[in-house]
């Protein structure tokens, strides 16, 4: 029955309009005909829509398979539960945008089988995030260590001398490959695929690692050139217009610059540290400070042109190329990290020092006085040698189970009073030194404008630094004589 609004029609049950399950049996006929080849849908539209559908479709039109093949996809979630509006979870392809890029999505959906839930949060996004970079690294790597190859490249004997790691490397790419191959063929398995992928990798990294005079190049081209076909046939790079090994050159790539509007930014990076360098050496500077303004070179500048200075073992360096933005979010990312850590060190610092200065604090009280305080001897009497109560306020023995729980708790102050004085025998060490270290430099400067008038130099170290001591402590005044004749 049709409600307000709606549209309507005459029926021998009254006004009424078509059911969701005919509407699209209706639809789909009208446009695909009397059989289907592929119809897809949510998971819970299997039963009872599709059901529906098949019933309806096949009674009209008197055949006994409507569709050949239904492809039930999995639901959306977020955090765990569906996308619903209901919910309040709903999120848009563009506010998800917002956030992550495309590539990162496209991921994303790869990492999952397409008939399986998909639980969109922040710690999967995390690891597909982690992913991409580890595939951008691996391109990066592999693209400068080959462009460095040719412009290095010796004459060739025109034979390729493959060793026992460059054939483990080529037996491993060939796994991956069978791997993709079967994981496509087994319903579309993209998150196998992806798997055999992130595997290859991180094999040939592990081969990378033997340094630029122990790997063949051409072994690290065939597998980056493999992992590019297939992120591409998986929708996760652009087109081909870019470099062969890579995402790709996508929609909104930059256009083609002219030769000055690309150079001049990179010579004003190397014409500001010739500067800085010349200032260095005239001023006589050192090789620390040389070293400083490579960093910012490497660390700073060049990352903001989107170029990466990538130091090797061998005390050369790769150049790579990326996303200037992208380089500058993930600087800003570590520059975090580096601030959390260092402010959690700070705090964990602090906290610890605290509670030493209160166990300092506590510790000044000797375990002999303990329990001759003003407020303790309104409690007892009489007291041993050993600072121990004997007798209560009302001149009663202790009991011993007292006297054990007192004998206890004056052993623990025994510790803190010990852990006090070994403190002030540091400082009193440490200010001795120092003391000792400004009366021989005074003694020089005084001496040498006193010697003619052969009198003392009287040095006195009067005041203790309780900011270095860290405790109130009462120093004795140090007075040297320094005769000049000695």
């Amino acid at each position: 029955k049709s409600k307000l609004g709606e549209p309507e029609w005459p029926s021998p049950w009254g006004m009424g309009r078509p059911g969701w399950h005919i509407e699209c049996s209706a639809m789909a006929s009208e446009i695909l005909g009397s059989q289907i080849d592929m119809h897809s849908g949510g998971i819970d539209l299997n039963f009872p829509h599709h059901d529906n559908e098949l019933a309806q479709s096949e009674a009209c039109f008197d055949n006994h398979q409507w569709v050949n093949y239904f492809i039930h996809v999995g639901h959306l979630l977020i955090e765990g539960l569906k996308m619903s509006k209901s919910l309040k979870n709903f999120i848009s392809i563009r506010q998800a945008l917002e956030k992550y890029s495309v590539r990162q999505l496209r991921i994303s959906f790869a990492l999952v089988r397409w008939d399986a839930f998909m639980d969109f949060k922040d710690k999967s996004m995390s690891e597909v995030i982690a992913l991409e970079k580890t595939f951008d690294n691996f391109f990066a790597n592999a693209h400068a260590l080959l462009c460095d190859f040719r412009a290095r490249q010796q004459e060739s004997d025109g034979k390729r001398h493959f060793l026992a790691a460059e054939l483990e490397l080529l037996d491993a790419l060939k796994e991956a490959k069978a791997q993709v191959h079967n994981a496509l063929l087994d319903s579309f398995d993209t998150p196998t695929a992806m798997q055999a992928l992130r595997s290859i990798v991180a094999r040939t990294n592990v081969y990378l690692q033997r340094g630029r005079a122990g790997i063949d190049p051409q072994v690290v081209e065939m597998v980056a050139l493999y992992v590019t076909k297939i992120v591409r046939v998986f929708g996760l790079g652009g087109d081909d217009s870019g470099s062969r090994i890579g995402w790709g050159a996508g929609a909104g790539a930059d256009k083609p610059a002219d030769r000055e509007a690309i150079l001049r930014p990179v010579a004003s990076v190397l014409s500001n540290f010739r500067d800085a360098v010349r200032e260095v050496a005239l001023s006589g500077g050192d090789k620390r400070t040389l070293l400083e303004l490579c960093d910012k070179v490497r660390d700073v500048d060049l990352i903001d042109l989107g170029i990466i200075i990538d130091d090797h073992g061998d005390g050369s360096a790769l150049v790579k190329f990326g996303d200037p933005e992208k380089l500058r979010r993930e600087r800003a990312a570590r520059q975090a990290e580096e601030d959390a850590r260092a402010a959690q060190k700070k705090a964990a610092a602090q906290a610890a020092e605290a509670k030493r200065q209160q166990r300092l604090e506590q510790g000044k009280l000797s375990p002999k006085d303990m329990y001759r305080t003003a407020e303790m001897a309104k409690l007892y009497s009489a007291w041993g040698d050993d600072g121990l109560p004997t007798k209560d306020e009302a001149g009663e023995d202790i009991a011993k189970s007292k006297l054990k729980k007192l004998a206890k708790d004056q052993s623990a102050q025994a510790k803190l009073h010990d852990e006090y004085l070994k403190s002030l025998l540091a400082y009193y060490l440490q200010y001795s030194s120092i003391a000792a270290r400004a009366l021989r430099r005074v003694a020089k400067q005084e001496l040498q404008t006193e010697i003619a008038k052969r009198e003392g130099v009287v040095i006195k170290f009067a005041k203790w630094d309780s900011g270095k001591a860290g405790v109130s402590a009462a120093v004795p005044v140090v007075e040297t004589r320094v005769k000049a004749d000695n």
